[in-house]
């Protein structure tokens, strides 16, 4: 683990499974293993004993007596017992697991469904009008929280250390409000929330919001919410779309393949302007190959797009589940290397390159064998059946919380959590460190020393597609194309 930052090992990983099956900390799966590992031990042990003990008659260890060993028995019997006892622990301990993911399921459940009723209920408020409700019990609820919420940022989110300037009446707020996991956690239920707001003002009844929302069977959500945001913007000139070309860049190299989770991390290129933002591994032989796709985040956040088509326009219109240009020129880039829509495809991406990585998973026409995201709004795409996916977030990452929370995960997916700073000091001048590629490189090294069953078998997927040999890699760039821009 070299270059890990010191006290990394006291971030915890929570690892789940379909969003239902189940939810343990790593440390916890770790223990039931080690009791499964002793059982397969003792159960040997136990089979030497008895085998001891029926020993041939006539072997030369018989010559001492009829029974040279008058504890053997004994101790049979208690490494049996050992054995059925490790037994039974580790399956209570995994049992301890899917209850806690079934209260987790719950929870959820209630937290989206009380977001999405405030959200309808301001909905209708602002359609009401604030002063036709503001003596009803509604209205006075609203000021309750309108207060709770004054005293949050005026109080326990303050910083405790003040700076010169707060000491002379400047008010600032806690740096560390952003990478605030109660924070993210509202933030996901706002996001999650948005079409409900729109609902209410809309007039429409309750029961619509919860039959086809986030809540219910997703229908409607933060993919309509970011397409009324485009539908209004680019009247005003804003995140407009425009094709995309992408060139490959440098000379290619000769990586052998990903061995773990940390690899797949570490070959994200980062995102920097002018540099490429797609790099693509080619594995297997001419008649058999295979190939790794990875893909950077945003690396442009103005609103008008420029020439990386990496941007934050593509941010919305891929959330709002448009053609987006970064999915164009990933589409591009894979066709231009070679993928023929038959062979297999691993795909890893950070922040926007991770909802692009399964946009491409979901778009069907190449052979997507297993995604890894991290740090991505990506909750809401409908990743097929059969793909392993690998969804890595930081509960202290604001970032993966916009787009929304999902209760209608495939049982492909494996999500895992970790609060990157939770008891760590925030870097100097880093607004997002959470969501920053090296933290989340950390985080996919703490997977790999991991002992559970699913992210071993995430791994064991990635090197039965990509293999143990050598391959080529190519890295690509993508650039908007000024003329000609696509119909809005």
């Amino acid at each position: 683990m070299s270059g890990v930052r010191d006290g990394l090992a006291d971030g915890d990983l929570t690892v789940s499974v379909g969003g239902t099956t189940i939810v343990a900390t790593d440390e916890v799966l770790a223990q039931a293993q080690f009791l499964n590992v002793l059982r397969d031990d003792l159960a040997d042990w136990v089979g030497r004993a008895y085998r001891i003990l029926n020993l041939d008659p006539y072997w030369p260890a018989n010559w001492l007596g009829q029974d040279p060993w008058p504890d053997l028995l004994q101790v049979a019997g208690r490494l049996n017992s050992l054995h059925e006892y490790c037994g039974v622990i580790a399956d209570n301990l995994v049992a301890a697991a899917r209850s806690y993911g079934y209260v987790e399921r719950v929870a959820r459940e209630a937290a989206l469904m009380g977001a999405a009723d405030l959200a309808y209920g301001l909905g209708r408020l602002l359609r009401g009008g604030v002063f036709a409700l503001a003596g009803t019990p509604f209205g006075v609820s609203m000021a309750g929280v309108a207060s709770v919420g004054h005293i949050g940022l005026h109080g326990s989110l303050r910083s405790p250390s003040r700076s010169p300037a707060a000491r002379n009446g400047t008010d600032e707020l806690d740096p560390r409000l952003l990478t605030n996991p109660n924070v993210v956690a509202l933030v996901r239920a706002a996001a999650s929330s948005l079409d409900d707001v729109a609902w209410g003002l809309a007039g429409a009844p309750r029961s619509v919001g919860r039959a086809f929302g986030d809540e219910g069977l997703g229908v409607i959500g933060i993919s309509r919410t970011a397409l009324g945001v485009l539908s209004v913007a680019r009247n005003e000139g804003v995140f407009r779309e425009s094709p995309v070309s992408v060139a490959a860049v440098g000379t290619p190299t000769q990586p052998t393949p990903p061995t773990g989770v940390g690899d797949v991390a570490a070959r994200i290129p980062k995102a920097v302007a002018g540099k490429p933002q797609v790099r693509i591994e080619n594995y297997g032989d001419a008649e058999h190959p295979s190939w790794a796709v990875y893909i950077s985040g945003t690396v442009e956040w103005d609103a008008i797009a420029k020439t990386d088509p990496l941007d934050l326009t593509s941010n919305i219109t891929a959330m709002a589940g448009q053609t987006a240009g970064s999915f164009e020129t990933v589409i591009s880039a894979m066709k231009a290397a070679g993928i023929a829509p038959s062979d297999p495809v691993v795909l890893a991406g950070h922040s926007q390159g991770g909802l692009i990585a399964t946009q491409v998973a979901a778009y069907s026409w190449f052979n997507v064998q297993a995604v890894a995201t991290f740090g991505a709004p990506e909750s809401k795409v409908p990743v097929p059946d059969g793909v392993a996916t690998l969804t890595v977030e930081h509960t202290d990452d604001i970032v993966p919380a916009m787009g929304g929370d999902s209760l209608t995960d495939s049982d492909d997916r494996v999500t895992v959590r970790r609060e990157a700073f939770a008891s760590e000091p925030l870097p100097a001048g880093a607004a997002l460190p959470a969501h920053n590629l090296d933290t989340y490189r950390e985080t996919a090294l703490l997977i790999d020393a991991s002992p559970e069953a699913n992210l071993q078998g995430f791994r064991a997927t990635v090197t039965d597609v990509l293999g143990r040999e050598a391959g080529e890699a190519v890295l690509w760039r993508g650039s908007r194309v000024p003329e000609g821009p696509w119909p809005q």
